[in-house]
This record gives C-alpha cells, sequence and structure tokens, in this order.
C-alpha cells in the first residue's frame, strides 16, 4: 500500500509545501512557530509615565507583584511576598527610624530633602538558616522609602538621586567607610529581584571585574565580563567630588540600552568607583543578579 501510494502523496506533500511558502512570502500565513510574547510590555498609564515598562510576574524568578505597573502601596501588591520590606519599613516597628528584624538592621536617613534607609545584611550571622550569605559581613543596602516599583519605574523616582545617596551612605554611614577604589553598587532587574522596592546593593568589586575595568578603554560601548555582556560607560569624576552628583544614572543608562526604557526590566545596572574616586563606571546587563558583588570584608562592618 505504502509503494502504492507513496509517490502520489509525495507530490502533493511538496505541492502544499510550495503553497505555505508562497502564502507566507506575502504575508497570508502567520509564521507561528517563532512567536511568543514580548519580553517587556508598556504599562497603560498615561503620557507622564510613558517610560514605564515592565517584565511580567512569568519571566521574573521572585517578583511575583500582580500589578508589576504599580508600586508596593497599591492594594493590589500590599500583601505581596515581594513587598515585605516596604511593609516592613512602613510599620510601626521602623516608625522611630531604626529597627530590625531577621535579615538586617535599618536606619533611616533624610538628606538634602531626600529619605531612605540603609540597612545592614545580618544574614550571615544565621548561615544555617541563610547559607548563601556565609562570610557576607559587609553587605549593604539603600532602601526607597516612598514607593518607587524599580529601576524601571522611570516616573516614580524622578527627582531622587538615590545613586547619590548610597555612595554618600558609603563614605558616612558604615563603619569602617567603604574605600573610594573598587567600591560598588548594584540594582537588579524585574526579572532577578527579590523585591518589588526600589533599592541599591552597595559592595565592592570582584577581581574579575577590577581586572577588566583597569583594562578598558575609556570610550568603550561593550564588555563581557564573567559571563555578561555589559552595555558600558565612564564617566571622569573631579577630584574629591561625590561620583554620582549631578548626573542622572538612569537617563545614560536608557540611553545604554538599544530599546531605551523597554529594556530596563530585563538590565540590572552596577556603578562601579575606580582611580580612587576620579573615574565612574556604569555596566549594564542582562538579568544581571547582586551576586555578582563583593560583601567580604577583612572585619565586619556595621552601621554608624
Amino acid at each position: 500500500m505504502s509503494y502504492i501510494l507513496g509517490r502520489p502523496f509525495r507530490a502533493a506533500a511538496r505541492a502544499l509545501l510550495a503553497l505555505v511558502c508562497f502564502c507566507l512570502a506575502l504575508g497570508m500565513v502567520p509564521a507561528t512557530s517563532g512567536a511568543r510574547e514580548p519580553a517587556t510590555r508598556a504599562c497603560p498609564f498615561g503620557p507622564d509615565q510613558a517610560e514605564h515598562w515592565i517584565s511580567p510576574p512569568e519571566a521574573n524568578n521572585n517578583d511575583k507583584a500582580a500589578a508589576q505597573c504599580r508600586s508596593c502601596a497599591d492594594p493590589v501588591n500590599a500583601s505581596a511576598r515581594t513587598c515585605a520590606v516596604y511593609r516592613f519599613l512602613w510599620s510601626q516597628a521602623c516608625a522611630a527610624g531604626r529597627c530590625a528584624d531577621r535579615q538586617g538592621e535599618f536606619v533611616r536617613h533624610d538628606e538634602g530633602g531626600q529619605s531612605f534607609f540603609l540597612q545592614y545584611d545580618t544574614r550571615h550571622r544565621d548561615s544555617a538558616r541563610y547559607p548563601f550569605a556565609r562570610g557576607e559581613n559587609c553587605r549593604f543596602l539603600l532602601w526607597a522609602i516612598e514607593p518607587v516599583a524599580g529601576i524601571e519605574d522611570v516616573a516614580g523616582y524622578a527627582g531622587q538621586n538615590y545613586w547619590r545617596d548610597a555612595y554618600f551612605a558609603s563614605q558616612n554611614f558604615v563603619v569602617p567607610a567603604f574605600p573610594k577604589n573598587d567600591l560598588a553598587f548594584a540594582i537588579q532587574p524585574a526579572t532577578t529581584r527579590g523585591q518589588h522596592q526600589f533599592h541599591i546593593h552597595i559592595g565592592t568589586l570582584k577581581p574579575a571585574y577590577r581586572v577588566a575595568l583597569a583594562h578598558l578603554a575609556r570610550d568603550a560601548a561593550n564588555a563581557r565580563i564573567n559571563g555578561y555582556d555589559f552595555h558600558v560607560h565612564f564617566v571622569a569624576v573631579p577630584a574629591g567630588a561625590n561620583p554620582f552628583a549631578g548626573i542622572d544614572v538612569s537617563a545614560i543608562v536608557r540611553s545604554m540600552l538599544p530599546q531605551g526604557s523597554a529594556d530596563l526590566p530585563l538590565h540590572g545596572v552596577v556603578a562601579a568607583v575606580t582611580d580612587d574616586g576620579r573615574g565612574l563606571w556604569l555596566l549594564a546587563a542582562e538579568r544581571f543578579d547582586r551576586i555578582e558583588l563583593n560583601y567580604r570584608q577583612p572585619a565586619a562592618c556595621h552601621l554608624r
């Protein structure tokens, strides 16, 4: 039977394949085999929030906030595990400006009209419960107090220079103060972060990053470091100045990314201080993870 029907069947199949190819060329048949949902989506807000894009919850490792376009202050997100830190900072426990939980010690600071909480991560003290934090005796985080979803929430942090605050905190509110060389700050994208509230990790560069940046040309636009493909940008800093004073990190990063704001939910950012404080490297890469920074020092740090 297969011998009798084989030749006509093959001829018919070739004719059908030719017809499909012809229709595809004309756009009459959708090519669905490679189709997928867009990696990021624009928020349905007004023109004032036109730059706010999000990564859908199903694409994120941990940030499963139901309303990604909204902050932790929104009732839809209020009880989400990914808004736990925001709830704690606004709880009665932190009303006096100093508080602590199982994961850290927090102190509120008001500097230059801006307010933030600085956290000393203490999970390294309980390595049985938090084995990943073993040895991380010098890890700090700056938390926005006002509801801001993350680096993609451009309108939410407009006019707030949290990077400047993070640097100031690293020099004035941490004991001992961080050295100005190889000091590093990082913010994770929606895809890899654990909390839906804007926060910046403070640590130092790991050896692979120190070596790579030391040999990178100041006009470089790209670099591959430790398996990440970074978009990079160098900023010269006047001697003795706060490297983040007078610059908009988010605006620079958006100019570095191919799709601008639409790429923010996918890209984490590292800001590294080099040359004894006279240089600042901004690096952005997809799915960047905070573990790329070093949070270990010979002696434990603490909050002032």
